[in-house]
């Protein structure tokens, strides 16, 4: 299959940009684009990143990186990681309720997030460590717009990797206090525990996702920048998110982050 022209992206960046407007799913894009086309898939994600910017008055304040855990890779059978861009109106803090019906089939997962406070220029580990403010433990609000959720890597690229916003945790910690490697980290959703994991899951450590990204950015011309927020990450599996419930991710020595998803709103 030959390279897509731009209109051929603008028409699938189209496509997305509705569903998430009109929280609707939509057929998968790989079919329209070659096997593996990166480039194809995040310039889609950029389009749509764009209209949302030019219509709805939103900024970029961070981005989130994806399927870094080699299990939840396993699940659902994409084995490499991806990024997507969070915009102000994506962040939400601690104890938020979310509505239902501004979802299509919401997931939760827990991971850790890293403000920075210097822009990343080098993307080695020294850089990327210097660059860190503070962390704090978050959730991703995962939502895609196809109805069997992940699909193949450019559909979650193009997608911009299922990220449909963040919860910020409680507290917030400096980098180098606590051994991101060997934390653990439960979700429990009223009561009922909904997944675990440790800190290695994710890359051996959660700052080595930040390095990924920070190497991806730089290649696509878009280092990452003091003031932004990283998600690093699933540490555990991503799983349905319960409704009605008080859901919370605890992170050893990190405290807490909780919101609720409202299945009447």
């Amino acid at each position: 299959m030959e390279k897509p022209s731009p209109d051929i992206l603008q028409l699938i960046a189209n496509d997305l940009y509705a569903a998430r407007v009109g929280c609707y799913t939509v057929e998968y894009v790989s079919p329209r684009l070659p096997e593996h086309d990166l480039e194809s898939a995040y310039a889609i994600s950029e389009i749509v990143a764009r209209r949302r910017e030019a219509e709805l008055g939103v900024r970029r304040v961070g981005r989130k990186i994806g399927l870094t855990n080699p299990l939840v890779q396993q699940r659902v059978g994409v084995h490499e990681p991806d990024y997507g861009i969070i915009h102000n109106d994506m962040v939400y803090n601690s104890g938020v309720v979310l509505p239902k019906s501004s979802f299509n089939h919401l997931l939760v997962e827990a991971e850790v997030a890293f403000m920075l406070k210097t822009d990343v220029l080098d993307p080695t580990l020294e850089a990327v460590k210097a660059a860190i403010d503070y962390i704090t433990p978050a959730f991703e609000v995962v939502d895609f717009r196809y109805a069997g959720s992940v699909g193949d890597i450019v559909d979650t690229i193009a997608d911009n990797a299922g990220c449909s916003g963040l919860v910020l945790g409680e507290q917030r910690f400096a980098y180098g206090s606590i051994d991101l490697r060997t934390v653990h980290m439960v979700i429990d959703g009223g009561g009922t525990q909904i997944t675990e994991g440790v800190g290695s899951n994710v890359m051996g450590d959660p700052v080595n996702a930040v390095v990924w990204l920070a190497q991806t950015a730089i290649d696509r011309g878009q280092p990452l920048l003091a003031g932004e927020v990283l998600l690093s990450g699933s540490i555990g599996y991503i799983e349905p998110w319960p409704a009605d419930v008080l859901c919370s991710a605890t992170i050893t020595g990190m405290g807490r982050v909780t919101a609720t998803l409202d299945s009447k709103g």
